[in-house]
This record gives C-alpha cells, structure tokens and sequence, in this order.
C-alpha cells in the first residue's frame, strides 16, 4: 500500500496539471478570439472614422459653396463645389461603408443634385457638368416604367443597312424625341454642337475598332459630349466610366489626372469595351444595355424572362429600359435636326496642336508662352485635375489650340534648367499616435486632400513609420487669383479672423485663402502678415480716366462671370480693371453691373 500512495498522488498530481494546462490554453485561445474581435470592430471602427472625415469635409464645403451663392461670390462657389465633387469621388472608393452611411451618402447626393437645379442653375450653365444627368433623370420621370410591345406601341424599322445599326422607332421613341425637341431643346442642340466639335477626332477611334458608326452618339446621350460630365454613379467623362472599369481599360485617376475626361484616351476605352460586351453578347443591343448597366443585370434578365430581345426585356433597370430607346431618338434627330426644331450644328471643329513637356509646367506659364489663358489650356486637356501638368510623369503630351504649337514647343526650349514648376509635396513620416485629422491640420491641408494624393481607402493604411506626400494647398487655387507681387499686406491683430480681415477689405474668402495659400488652415495668428487681392499700387503709365489710351469698351456683367474672366476676355490685366472700376473695396460684382475696359 505504500507502494502505491506515491503513483496516486503522481496520477492526481498530473490530473491537476492537465486540467490547469486546459484551462490556460482555453484562456489563451479567448483571449485570442477577443484580441481578434477587438481588431475586426477597430477596423471597423477606422472605417467608420475615414467615412465620417472625408463626409464632414464634403459638406462643409458644400456649405461654403450656398454662402459663397448667397454673396454672388461665383469664385468662392465653383471652388467649394469642384472641392465637394472631388471629395464624394473619394468616398466613393472606401472600401467599406455602412447601410447607414450609404444612406446618409446617397441623400446628400441627391440634395447636391437637387441644388444643382435651382441654387447652382448657372453653374450649370457655365459647364454643364452635371446637366447630362439631370436631362436622363428628367426623361425617367415623364416616361411609362416598362417597354410594351403590344398595343398602340409597335417598333418600326426605318432603315436597315447591312453594317450599321437599325434605325428603329416606336410611340415611346417618339415621346423621347418630344422631350428632347421641347423641354430640353437648348440643352439638346448644345449637345449636337458638342458632337460636331468632337467628331473627326472621335469617329476614327470607334471605326478601328469595326463598330457601326451610329455608335458614335451614344456619349451624345451618356453625357452630351461633356468632358465634364458626372453621374450619380460617379462616372465620369464623355463616355460616363465608372473609376473600376475605367481602371480595367487602362484610364488613368491620380491626384494630377482623371483620364475618364480626356476625350481621345476615353473614346478609346469605350471603342474596346462595347467591342468587347458585343464579342460577350453578340448583340448591339445586349452590349449597348451592359455598357449601361453592367454584364451580370442583363445576364440576369436574360435568364430570368428567357430571351435575348432587348425590346422584350422588362426587368432591367429602368434607366437601362429607357437608354436605348434614348439612343434611338437621338439618332432619329441627328439624322434631320431641323425636321424636329433644331439648328444644324455649327461647323467648328476640335483641332489642336500636340506638344511634349518634359517635367512638370504651370498652366498659367505654358498659357504665357503660346498666347491663350489657362482655362483654354485646361479646356484642350480636361484630364488634369491640377493648374499643372503631372510632376510625377517624365513626359506629357500637351494640346493646345491650332498653329500655338510650335511657339510653345520654341519657348519651352528657352526655359532655363532649374526653373520649371517644383513639386510642392511635403513627406510626413507618421508617428505613434497621429492620425489623418492631427496631420491635415498640422500642415494647413484637408484630410480628402491627403487621401486623394496617398490613395488610402482604408484608413487601417495609416501605419507607424509610413510616409505620406502631403500635398499644397496651391494645386486648388484658381488661376485667375491676382497673385502676391500685386496685393497690398495685412498684420493680423489679436482677436481678428479671416472673414473679419476680407470683410473690411472687401475681398472674398476664398480669394484671400487663395494668395496666401490658406485652405484647409482653421486658425490664423497675431502678427501674421496677410496678402490682400487688389490692394496694389495704381497701374504705371496709364491715363485711363480721361480715355486717353486706347478704346473705351463698356462690358455688362453676365450670371456667373468674374472679374477675372473678363480680364482675360479683353486680355487686360485683372488689376487694371480694378483700377479701372474702383472696384477694390467692392465684395462682388453683380449681374447687369458696366465695367469699364480700355483697349
């Protein structure tokens, strides 16, 4: 018996430390799943917080943009809304959103569309960058939900040529083009002068690709050949690409370009992609209504009701069920534009000179050196985002207009070593404990601005060690802003802010932010010394009160217009029409108001 009490104890001895070895590694594995659990809700949480700072950010500057209309600040609010545009095309590529948030995000575009109807109506005007999707919605809305067949709405070929598409129509194809000859008649017959400018440039891109030719008015529809245009579907660009597909055939969208809006890259694209859903679905109708709405919901479709008729296809999405017979009526009307009411398209063409810039250039300075304005030089390069052609490309092709090319490409050459356009990017290594709000505001920028140069979609890229490019706040100042040689200086006193400082010098936020490169900074400080727009000496030389030089032209202030704009209208400087005016201490300028301009 004695024997064996020790081989007892041993046996309970190892029970107990089996038993203690169970609960260690039960604990161990808890601890584990927490720890784990603990990550999956900070990630989530991070994403929530990306979301949160870029939506806040879109919406304070959409706020800035309703004051800046309030005040006729036309300036002010063509950058706060290309800012709030720019930044919900960033939320658009998180890579996780909530059904709250998507909600919250859809609703705002919605009001952001609403507003572009009635608050920003001359905005539209101005450049029609959303005025293609406000037509579509409009058609939507006043037409029947299905496609019918039978009764009274019969389709009927009109023409049929081995090679082309068949021109079809039909009663609802007739209410489209009623729609298009009347309620949008000025918007419609814009879009046929769009089409004729693009298209000898366009039509040999898709005729390479073998596609029928009447091919070359669907971006008639998409967007009204608007290089400018945007979606609800955030697509972008004549031909309407979403940023993934855009992506998928070789589209570029960087901090400096957005390739979607370039009409030669973006044609291209399209001519491959409707060539490719037609070899998928060997049907033009079939590729026409992907292109629209995507391969799988008219895959879908087809399964569902068990043909491949287009025209019997009721469960596609409305827009889609109404894209093609909206394609359909704006053939019917390019075909015979008077028969319906419009003007014949006028005879002016896109054509441009082609010039490679190595390095990088200001705008401003290239518009210089060939005799035209920066908005020309961004007019013939929609693609770039930035006042300057991209740091980050060894080469690029510039357009400019017809016959300035050789005298930029001479000048260009003249340009000393050393003085072309120097990256203005900062490097951040992030430390322990910064996020993306703590450095934005360290260095006077936005966090969508950080975001957008960096490429972050989750912020759980953010990492310790990790450097981030953080971009000036220069690359959002409009061209035309009077620079610092021309601009008086202001000492910020205690207690003063910067809408007390534009008030009293009767200048605009934004202008004041613009000179002393400001946006994005919440705070200034006493002592502070501040460039004021329009505060310089008087003009040299000039005797422009009697008339003396040059011919007296009195201008009438249009909606929308800036004093810049008209400076560069009549090719006069911007401070010489201050002068001119004795404008210096006016707020803004309004509709209807005469200014003086010597020539």
């Amino acid at each position: 018996m004695k024997n064996k009490k020790p081989s007892i104890a041993r046996l309970l001895l190892l029970l107990f430390l089996f038993v203690l070895s169970i609960d260690a590694k039960t604990l161990k594995q808890t601890n584990v799943k927490d720890t784990l659990d603990s990550q999956d809700e900070l990630a989530s949480e991070n994403s929530l917080e990306l979301f949160e700072l870029l939506f806040a950010e879109a919406k304070n500057f959409y706020v800035e943009a309703l004051i800046g209309n309030h005040n006729q600040d036309t300036t002010e609010v063509k950058y706060c809304l290309d800012r709030t545009i720019e930044i919900i095309a960033e939320i658009s590529k998180l890579d996780s959103m909530t059904i709250l948030q998507r909600e919250d995000f859809r609703r705002f575009y919605e009001r952001l569309n609403s507003d572009f109807n009635n608050e920003f109506a001359w905005v539209n005007g101005d450049d029609g960058s959303y005025l293609a999707t406000q037509v579509k919605e409009g058609l939507s809305a006043s037409l029947a939900d299905t496609i019918d067949l039978g009764g009274d709405d019969k389709l009927i070929i009109l023409e049929d040529k081995e090679g082309s598409l068949p021109l079809v129509t039909s009663p609802k194809i007739e209410r489209i083009i009623n729609y298009y000859a009347k309620t949008q008649k000025n918007n419609f017959q814009e879009w046929l002068n769009n089409a004729n400018y693009y298209e000898e440039t366009v039509r040999p891109i898709l005729e390479k690709e073998n596609l029928p030719q009447e091919l070359f008015y669907l971006a008639l529809i998409e967007s009204g050949f608007k290089t400018s245009a945007y979606s609800h579907a955030h697509a972008a660009g004549p031909w309407q690409f979403i940023a993934s597909t855009g992506a998928y055939y070789g589209l570029k969208r960087t901090w400096w370009v957005d390739e979607r809006r370039d009409v030669v890259k973006a044609s291209i694209a399209a001519a491959q992609y409707l060539s490719d859903l037609h070899d998928y679905f060997d049907d033009w109708y079939l590729a026409m209504a992907a292109y629209n709405c995507g391969k799988l919901n008219v895959l879908r479709a087809i399964r569902r009701e068990g043909t491949r008729d287009f025209w019997k296809l009721k469960t596609l999405p409305k827009e889609t069920r109404n894209y093609i017979p909206s394609f359909m009526a704006g053939l019917n009307i390019v075909r015979d534009p008077e028969k319906y009411g419009f003007e014949k398209p006028n005879e002016t063409k896109w054509e441009f000179d082609e010039v490679l810039l190595q390095g990088s250039y200001e705008l401003e300075s290239l518009a210089k050196m060939c005799g035209t304005t920066a908005q020309v030089l961004k007019d013939y390069n929609p693609e770039l985002r930035r006042w300057v052609t991209p740091p980050d490309a060894e080469e690029y092709i510039l357009r400019v207009p017809k016959s300035k090319g050789p005298a930029l490409a001479a000048r260009i050459k003249e340009i000393p070593a050393g003085q072309q356009m120097v990256q203005e990017f900062v490097n951040h290594r992030v430390r322990s404990g910064q996020n993306l709000n703590y450095i934005a505001k360290k260095y006077g920028t936005s966090v969508s601005a950080i975001v957008s140069a960096n490429n972050i979609r989750n912020i759980n890229q953010l990492k310790i060690g990790q450097t981030l490019k953080i971009p000036s706040s220069t690359y959002y100042t409009a061209q035309y802003i009077d620079n610092k040689s021309t601009s008086g200086t202001h000492l910020v006193k205690k207690g003063e802010t910067l809408y007390d400082i534009a008030t009293r010098y009767g200048v605009s936020l934004n202008d004041l932010r613009s000179v002393n490169n400001l946006y994005g900074k919440r705070f200034i400080y006493p002592g502070q010394k501040l460039y004021i727009p329009g505060l310089a000496a008087k003009p040299e030389n000039t005797k422009t009160e009697t008339g003396e030089k040059g011919q007296k032209i009195v201008h009438v202030v249009q909606r929308g217009e800036t004093l810049s704009q008209i400076a560069d209208k009549y090719a006069v400087s911007l401070s010489k029409v201050r002068y001119w005016n004795n404008i210096y201490g006016t707020k803004f300028i309004y509709p209807g108001q005469k200014v003086t301009i010597y020539q």
